[in-house]
């Protein structure tokens, strides 16, 4: 139940703070989605920070708990991208550039596929 409470306080805060910087900056910039990106690209350096904080010399429970409120929660309702990006260096930090490149790949082709089939779904 804790983990539940964290994910979702972190989600919350994530989601609020993408909307709010997002609406902020697509104001600003015309023609291109300069608020997905700069929040994306924070995400991911956030997720990293934790990441590697998690993985050196921390109690197990502690670092269960960040991971749960920062990157699964926060950083998942912040951003787009972060799971994908952390998993993504996973499989390359295990040698598996292959299925690392597959992923990266697949997620990007089918994900933009799908959308576009959603979408003229609903037509």
């Amino acid at each position: 139940m804790k983990d539940l409470l964290f994910v979702g306080i972190g989600g919350m805060t994530g989601s609020i703070l993408r909307y709010t910087i997002s609406k902020f900056l697509s104001s600003t910039i015309i023609s291109f989605p300069f608020g997905t990106l700069c929040i994306n690209i924070i995400g991911c350096f956030i997720a990293g920070i934790i990441f590697k904080l998690t993985t050196n010399n921390m109690s197990e429970d502690l670092s269960n708990n960040l991971t749960n409120l920062i990157i699964i929660g926060f950083c998942g309702g912040f951003t787009t991208f972060s799971a994908f990006s952390i998993e993504s260096i996973l499989l390359l930090k295990e040698g598996k550039i292959l299925l690392m490149t597959s992923y990266i790949f697949l997620s990007s082709i089918l994900g933009l596929t799908f959308c576009i089939i959603g979408m003229m779904f609903i037509k």
